[in-house]
């Protein structure tokens, strides 16, 4: 290691160059120390959490998840929508993105409204609570974006940890056979850009 320092030190001859490796060595050293965030020590772990390919629990098909309709609030589950493609759309209130991409996606669950169906899901991780998504359903926040109506599982805690879905947006691609596909944080349900849902599997 010391020989490799002074090796670098002799073919850069300048005290900047020195002082960037000497900052570099010490990233990588405290690197190695610091644990990873979805290590478990200092962030969540996801031991639920599916792979690319396996198929999703029983569970998730028979959960009754609380869901947004309107204003109103029911609690259903996912099963009428087995071997369907699904896109669960994770999204927050305070994500710009999230809601801009919702009227391009509107467009194809009408044109696949046979083969496809695209959820949104509000976790808990975005801390948006039903009194805060009402107060922006009664005040035409959603119809700023060309959302007429709003349909969403909202204050989840089971899908965000089975998808390890902490960014927003995040598209989660199950296919017809109940399998994880794709996560994606692009939308690609857009007429702009080949779709893999075009061609079924």
């Amino acid at each position: 290691m010391r020989s490799t320092i002074y090796n670098l030190y002799k073919a850069f001859k300048s005290k900047r160059a020195l002082v960037m490796l000497l900052c570099l060595v010490s990233m990588f050293s405290l690197s190695a120390q610091t644990p990873r965030q979805d290590s478990g020590a200092n962030g969540p772990s996801w031991p639920n959490a599916l792979l690319m390919g396996q198929k999703v629990p029983d569970k998730f098909w028979n959960r009754k998840f609380l869901l947004f309709r309107d204003g109103d609030t029911i609690r259903e589950s996912l099963a009428a929508y087995r071997g369907k493609m699904i896109v669960l759309d994770f999204w927050a209130s305070g994500c710009v993105p999230c809601l801009l991409h919702q009227k391009e996606i509107n467009y194809f669950k009408e044109k696949y409204k046979d083969d496809l169906v695209v959820i949104m899901v509000n976790s808990k991780l975005t801390k948006d609570k039903y009194s805060k998504i009402k107060n922006l359903y009664d005040n035409n926040h959603f119809k700023r974006f060309g959302m007429e109506h709003l349909e969403s599982i909202i204050e989840d805690d089971y899908l965000v940890d089975l998808f390890m879905a902490a960014a927003f947006p995040t598209y989660i691609w199950i296919d017809s056979h109940g399998r994880l596909q794709l996560i994606t944080y692009k939308n690609l349900l857009n007429r702009k850009i080949a779709i893999p849902f075009i061609e079924k599997l």
